[in-house]
């Protein structure tokens, strides 16, 4: 359906459009104000009405126009039509053409329930289909030039038409917790961002915008299966258990941090929450959650390792290394890439021109899913597939979670320099404000809305009460020493 569109644009587009001669007064392919330009003007392929705008003027294409275009100065630089039998010509041959496109959109079913929502993503990391089918793509099998991209709720937070079969079953009490451990999240990031701005604590890399990556893949793990992290699964932690203390502790490098001052900034770990330590050397923690994936199996324990990584570390030397480790020995380790568009400044255009990063399972014999990053439903059921994979087979697998990184880098980033300002889509101030209206808090929370399970309110008041929460313990841990001299 999304062909169906661009090629009626291109249609329009075609001869600066000729449309009916017998109210039009049309003398040259470059008229300004002919019915038909004003069409083309308002039809936006992506935006949040271009299905029912696209309807909406086919049919008025076909009715009559009141006004005249005025003539054509001779030598204007646009092409004058040599004679009335070619604009006779013309008008058939682009009257049939829309006559065919308009039988071809009636014909076709609705992509969505909500039909206002793009068919192609719009992530930088890769311009895949959507789809709602919960598939993992092996090796083995005719693999399409883009893999699709899963998703089942759309940006307005409303089921895509056949999903039924594909949303996960989960329980009002975990819907509800999900999303509160995204608003609080989104809330610690506010404190303790502001917190570093103020020289309270040294360092800082917000989630914004990233939440239901990581909130979403820990959700669907059992509380046995290990977690080895990147940087920015604070959301994660805070699933398993990881409260506003623990992590301000750490922040503060206080004699509470169970690291004693020793990490960096928000290098958290525990190896009673399976949530092993954050490490600043990109790409570690790849073989090593195979190696923790492949001594469960050597113990007969029914638990998988899941790692996260960048699209940007998936570039470091020590993530092939890993895939094909993990691949070779039959180790149950879930590889989650999470494409967020930038590695700190670099695009992904810099750093590949394949179709995104999940390929590279392919490439070394695991199943993979490129999945929608803002969508936690998605998120959450592709997870849960890949652990039930994984364990069955005996391999590893592959998920590819495309998302925006709505913050900058870290607190030591100025992502003005380098980040696009255009939106991927028209009616945007810019690529931050498209994004920001399509996070997975808006979406998710729009779906329980329409189940009657969260409402505004119930929003402000997890914020407020978030809020709170995070500026006492940040006062708290910055009361509390450091740790004695002796620990260096």
């Amino acid at each position: 359906q999304g062909c169906t569109y661009l090629a009626f644009l291109a249609v329009l587009a075609m001869a600066g459009l000729v449309v009916r001669k017998a109210k039009c007064s049309l003398v040259s392919a470059g008229c300004n104000n002919m019915c038909a330009s004003r069409i083309g003007s308002e039809v936006s392929i992506g935006s949040a009405s271009w299905g029912r705008t696209a309807r909406r003027k086919l049919t008025h294409l076909s009715g009559q126009c009141t006004h005249t275009c005025p003539t054509t100065k001779p030598h204007s630089g646009t092409r004058a039509l040599s004679s009335a039998t070619q604009l006779k010509e013309e008008n058939e041959r682009l009257r049939a053409e829309l006559d065919r496109l308009r039988a071809t959109v009636r014909a076709a079913p609705p992509r969505h329930e909500s039909a206002e929502q793009p068919q192609r993503s719009f992530f930088a990391g890769a311009r895949s289909e959507f789809t709602c089918e919960l598939k993992f793509w092996y090796p083995d099998e005719g693999i399409p030039p883009s893999i699709p991209c899963f998703r089942l709720i759309d940006d307005l937070g409303v089921p895509v038409a056949g999903s039924e079969a594909a949303l996960p079953t989960i329980e009002r009490d975990d819907a509800e917790q999900i999303q509160a451990v995204m608003v609080r999240l989104s809330e610690f990031d506010k404190v303790f961002n502001e917190a570093q701005r103020q020289g309270r604590i040294s360092f800082y890399m917000t989630s914004r915008g990233e939440e239901a990556c990581s909130v979403g893949s820990a959700a669907a793990l059992s509380s046995a299966d290990w977690l080895l992290p990147q940087y920015r699964e604070l959301g994660a932690a805070m699933w398993r258990g990881f409260s506003f203390s623990d992590v301000a502790n750490q922040l503060a490098s206080n004699s509470l941090d169970p690291a004693q001052g020793r990490q960096l900034p928000l290098h958290i770990g525990s190896k009673e929450k399976r949530f092993m330590y954050v490490k600043s050397t990109l790409g570690t923690q790849c073989p090593h959650a195979a190696g923790v994936a492949f001594a469960a199996k050597l113990r007969g324990k029914d638990e998988v390792a899941l790692t996260y990584f960048g699209e940007g570390c998936a570039s470091e030397g020590d993530v092939p290394s890993a895939l094909n480790i993990a691949a070779v020995h039959g180790c149950r380790t879930i590889f989650f890439c999470r494409n967020n568009g930038y590695a700190i400044s670099t695009k992904v255009t810099d750093q590949y021109v394949s179709d995104g990063v999940a390929p590279r399972g392919l490439a070394f014999g695991m199943p993979v899913i490129r999945v929608d990053g803002n969508d936690i439903l998605a998120v959450y059921a592709a997870t849960k597939q890949a652990r039930k994979l994984v364990m069955a087979e005996g391999r590893p697998a592959f998920v590819e979670a495309m998302t925006y990184r709505i913050g900058a880098h870290s607190t030591s980033d100025d992502d003005s320099k380098y980040r696009t300002q255009q939106s991927p889509e028209a009616g945007w101030t810019s690529e931050r404000a498209y994004w920001e209206a399509r996070s997975p808090i808006i979406r998710f929370g729009r779906y329980l809305q329409a189940k009657g399970w969260y409402s505004v309110r119930k929003e402000e008041e997890l914020r407020k009460a978030a809020r709170r929460e995070a500026i006492d313990v940040l006062n708290t841990a910055e009361r509390v020493g450091k740790p004695d001299f002796e620990e260096l």
